[in-house]
């Protein structure tokens, strides 16, 4: 097309038909512009199917990975329930006479209250996101938005755990010390040994003001430890919600 103009504006030339001349090479010139303007918008939308597919692709990512640390949660509330259980047997037991309550039930309880089942999400997605910097370029204002209070979320619930972790810590330490850590380890499931040959045992410890203490403080983390569970495992169904494609 630009061949035929130039053609024409060279046979005008020949015929001194000026003015012809002018208007057949404006029009060359728009047809060239048109070009370029055609050729532009080709790539920007060549440039935004590929940016598209890019985000589309990255939620499913989002969406499998929020999907899999939603399943590990429900399996670790589950075992979070069963050790606050355990822990609120033992904390009832202070209440009875320590020559009362039988031994062996009491190591069973214990052994079961000294499980610290810990939660751990994959944030792999999330962090790569953060470092490139990529989160502020998603177009759901909602899902950055849910994406900054889940990052908040799992750092908080970091330091939830790890605050219950040493109350778990501190009881284990304190029968150490003051009683028989072989004989709950045999009324658990994993510790095939007999119990201790020695004369102790653990009803002396109901009556110990410290070993309560201890008691109620893993109680009292892995009830927060729940609560945040729960707090976590809302934000998490709204981010599968808005992470679907």
């Amino acid at each position: 097309m630009i061949k035929f103009f130039r053609n024409i504006r060279h046979k005008l030339l020949r015929e001194n038909r000026f003015t012809r001349y002018l208007i057949y090479a404006v029009g060359e010139i728009i047809l060239v512009v048109i070009g370029i303007l055609i050729a532009l918008q080709i790539n920007n939308w060549n440039e935004a199917r590929k940016e598209s597919m890019r985000e589309k692709k990255l939620l499913s990512n989002l969406n499998e990975e929020f999907r899999d640390n939603l399943q590990d949660l429900d399996s670790i509330g589950t075992e979070v329930n069963k050790v606050i259980q355990s822990l609120e047997k033992v904390f009832g037991l202070f209440d009875q006479t320590p020559e009362n309550v039988n031994n062996d039930s009491l190591d069973l309880w214990l052994s079961r209250a000294l499980s610290s089942p810990n939660w751990k999400p994959s944030d792999y997605l999330l962090n790569n996101l953060n470092s490139s910097g990529s989160i502020t370029e998603l177009k759901n204002e909602k899902l950055k938005l849910l994406l900054y209070k889940w990052a908040r979320q799992h750092n908080e619930m970091i330091e939830v755990q790890q605050r219950t972790e040493r109350t778990g810590e501190e009881i284990i330490a304190h029968l150490k010390e003051y009683g028989s850590l072989r004989n709950v380890d045999v009324a658990g499931e994993n510790f095939e040994y007999p119990k201790s040959r020695l004369v102790v045992n653990n009803q002396k410890l109901l009556a110990d003001p410290r070993f309560e203490n201890h008691i109620d403080d893993k109680l009292y983390m892995y009830r927060t430890t729940r609560t945040w569970l729960k707090r976590a495992r809302k934000t998490i169904l709204e981010l599968i919600e808005e992470t679907k494609t």
